[in-house]
């Protein structure tokens, strides 16, 4: 997996608590913030909106898609199971 996967996974099944959230940013920003942390967060995101669409996780699926907007700058579809 890419620099930043594990890191970005964690991050982002904890967008549901906010203050989490914002701990691990804090507290990684020098992995999230490099080109390979930015990516394996991205590859994280892919794999776990890929889970909502399998039914999995449906809490997480507007924060993911809207961390991954964040990100790419791109509209990002909400995956429906």
């Amino acid at each position: 997996m890419p620099t930043g996967y594990d890191i970005g996974l964690l991050h982002a099944l904890s967008l549901t608590q906010p203050a989490t959230a914002a701990r691990i940013r804090t507290e990684f920003a020098h992995v999230l913030e490099s080109l390979g942390g930015r990516n394996g967060e991205l590859v994280a995101l892919a794999q776990l909106l890929q889970v909502v669409g399998r039914g999995r996780h449906r809490e997480l699926a507007g924060r993911l898609t809207g961390r991954a907007q964040q990100l790419t700058g791109t509209p990002v579809p909400t995956p429906t199971a």
